[in-house]
């Protein structure tokens, strides 16, 4: 079975499980999607933010939050390619276009990488409000809670959720490229491994055979300028393989992308 296939498998039992805990969240079942999102260790775990909400209040989502965070140390943004569940619903989204002519024509690359920096703005805020005990500034806008409780959603959640969705359908994964602050908490503990040279997977291609036809770079969900480099070291690459699917070697010349370091 190849890495691909894999992949998609992963892909497919993650968003299962979430499906079902979403749906147990929606009837009650379930209290609170805190106890079980990521990005719990940064609204809740990292620091005591107030008399109301004692520390490690979630401890679950924040060990496993915690867990991802650092994982990212390692194996870079594979959370994103594999599991979130968020990012698998955009790809599901994207892959409905009739046609996938990609989002270079509608996102130049020099706009793509100002619009980088919105998520660390939204990261930033995030982090500080829960500092300051001020989650309910910027609770209204988070997804995962939109999803989970869509019974008592906001017009904020409305909003946000028509970002996922309309705005995926035009550009893949335009949540997990420029808002999301979990892929902003991740790229920034890969930028301190990089500062203390802790090596990390990263997908390597065969220049020797490489015939240079930029499909890698054409069908890249995170729109990662590969150019003529012999490994993806952005720290926005999430692992996904597409540029080894899109490549137009046949399987036997296939530039070969495999990961190590």
């Amino acid at each position: 079975m190849n890495k691909i296939r894999v992949r998609r498998i992963v892909q497919l039992v993650s968003l299962g499980i979430s499906v079902s805990l979403f749906v147990l969240l929606i009837q009650g079942t379930l209290p609170v999607a805190h106890e079980y999102c990521p990005y719990a260790s940064v609204c809740f775990g990292v620091w005591k933010i107030g008399a109301k909400f004692a520390p490690f209040i979630f401890p679950v989502a924040i060990i496993i939050g915690a867990a991802i965070a650092l994982s990212s140390l390692f194996l870079g943004r594979w959370f994103c390619g594999y599991v979130c569940p968020i990012g698998t619903i955009q790809e599901l989204v994207f892959s409905t276009r009739k046609s996938r002519k990609k989002f270079k024509q509608l996102i130049p690359y020099k706009a793509h990488k100002r619009l980088n920096i919105i998520k660390y703005i939204v990261f930033l805020f995030t982090a500080i409000t829960a500092f300051l005990a001020a989650q309910y500034l910027y609770m209204k806008f988070c997804p995962v809670l939109a999803i989970a409780h869509i019974q008592n959603i906001t017009i904020a959640g409305i909003f946000v959720l028509g970002i996922v969705i309309l705005a995926g359908f035009f550009v893949e994964r335009f949540w997990c490229r420029y808002i999301c602050p979990y892929a902003a908490l991740m790229n920034v503990i890969q930028k301190i491994a990089d500062l203390f040279g802790i090596k990390r997977y990263k997908i390597f291609r065969n220049i020797h055979t490489s015939i240079n036809c930029f499909n890698c770079l054409n069908y890249c969900p995170m729109n990662i300028d590969i150019g003529y480099n012999e490994k993806i070291s952005d720290i926005n690459c999430i692992k996904c393989l597409s540029c080894v699917r899109q490549c137009s070697k046949n399987d036997k010349e296939k530039s070969k992308c495999i990961y190590r370091d």
